[in-house]
């Protein structure tokens, strides 16, 4: 009798164990379908938020071991997925089939605080070009090469950009933001890719980093004189004169106050002080060129060849890896979620045709200067790919445009859309490209 109580005290605790799994399996049901359907405070809908992102993350990197394909690619992809546009018109799709069990008459909202989300995706973008930065020397940054096919990245698409939209009966107004929007080069997307494939350390991987960070300087220079001459500005040369020399003093003085910055750095071992130290160096910079014009991104990579030379490089390195881990996969997600898969459809003509001129402006453009530059025929088209990707920076371009009223919300919708596929198309090309140049 007292060798079976103990066993009835067992089996009553494992009935228990069972009942409080299943009720909290329940609780967490409530609590996901409360998230997606129901009404949740904004400050506390965020942590879900950025969970789900994190797990799209992981479902990413298990995509990326079974189907081989590129991890940029899968995050957007899964971007699009989740995001108001498709989720819409799927949503819309469910409730036509008339299925035996009732859905929500709305689709579930995963995503409801995009600004929060944005941060994130932004810390992603400084962090990943940071980390690039560290692997980058500012002489290998500014070379003839690279200033080569940054000019013709910017004049080829800026001329085939305007001309076809002025062809097309398109406004003097929009034609000249057509043309700014061909000039950026997302080179978060690229060098995302470069790094996967882990080679960042090739001649075609450092022309395509120079020249896409000389590129955002020459975007910003062409944003400047499209919106003070669609403005119909009396000086709109001295905006362009203003912000080129604004830019050229951060660059140039960021890099020579580093080296005084670096000899105070490397003073002390590297400890938790010095760790947040750098890392407050990266975000003022990339804070400082946002303040300026320039984007965050270019702030970042400065920092990143600044300390470079830093005796405590490589555990810098390490311990960033944690961030770039948790940031970067929020980036291109983000990206994903910003396509319209509507406008897709109703202007899907011009937004092909352009994102066809958008990548052969860019690969005909700069590959021809890489070959100027006696670069090999495989290198140069990838360099010419590798530069076609526009996302972000583009699509900043497209809304200045939206706010100023220069641009309609139809003509913004070509704008992103190219922007956004510009940013699919490339990276298998040039994937398959680095492959076939011996790259992993």
């Amino acid at each position: 009798m007292a060798e079976k109580k103990p066993q009835v005290v067992e089996k009553i605790y494992s009935v228990a164990a069972v009942a409080v799994v299943f009720i909290f399996l329940l609780l967490v049901f409530s609590i996901l379908r409360t998230s997606m359907f129901g009404h949740v405070e904004e400050e506390k809908h965020v942590y879900f938020e950025i969970v789900f992102l994190l797990l799209l993350a992981v479902v990413a990197e298990l995509a990326v071991f079974y189907l081989k394909q590129q991890n940029v690619i899968v995050l957007m992809v899964l971007g699009i997925l989740i995001g108001p546009s498709f989720m819409h018109l799927f949503w819309g799709f469910l409730l036509s089939l008339n299925l035996p069990f009732q859905l929500p008459a709305n689709p579930p909202e995963i995503i409801r605080e995009m600004d929060v989300v944005q941060v994130f995706a932004q810390l992603g973008a400084v962090i990943l070009l940071f980390k690039v930065g560290l692997h980058s020397r500012i002489e290998k940054i500014f070379s003839k090469e690279n200033l080569f096919v940054a000019f013709a990245g910017v004049v080829v698409p800026f001329l085939g950009g305007y001309l076809y939209a002025s062809l097309t009966g398109g406004s003097f107004a929009y034609s000249m933001f057509m043309g700014a929007a061909l000039t950026a080069t997302s080179v978060g997307v690229t060098v995302a890719l470069l790094k996967e494939l882990k080679v960042l350390e090739r001649k075609f991987s450092e022309v395509i980093i120079g020249a896409a960070i000389i590129d955002d300087i020459l975007s910003l220079l062409a944003l400047s004189l499209v919106v003070n001459i669609t403005a119909a500005a009396d000086n709109a040369l001295i905006p362009v004169i203003t912000t080129f020399v604004t830019a050229i003093v951060f660059v140039a003085g960021a890099i020579l106050a580093g080296k005084y910055f670096i000899a105070y750095y490397d003073r002390k071992e590297m400890g938790a002080r010095r760790f947040l130290l750098a890392m407050a160096f990266m975000l003022f910079l990339a804070y400082a060129a946002e303040i300026i014009g320039l984007s965050a991104i270019v702030g970042a990579f400065i920092a990143g060849i600044i300390l470079n030379r830093s005796r405590h490089y490589a555990t810098l390195e390490e311990k960033t890896y944690g961030l770039e881990l948790i940031f970067m996969p929020i980036f291109f997600i983000s990206l994903g979620m910003l396509v319209d898969v509507k406008a897709l459809f109703v202007f899907i003509v011009p937004i092909a045709v352009i994102t066809v001129i958008a990548v052969l402006t860019k690969l005909v453009g700069c590959s021809a200067a890489a070959l100027g530059a006696k670069m090999g025929m495989n290198d140069s088209l990838i360099i010419g790919f590798g530069m076609a990707p526009r996302g972000e920076v583009a699509l900043i371009i497209g809304a200045i445009g939206l706010s100023k009223a220069v641009l309609d919300p139809a003509e913004y919708s070509v704008i992103s859309a190219m922007a956004l596929l510009t940013a699919f198309i490339a990276p298998p090309i040039l994937a398959k490209l680095i492959r076939k140049a011996g790259g992993k």
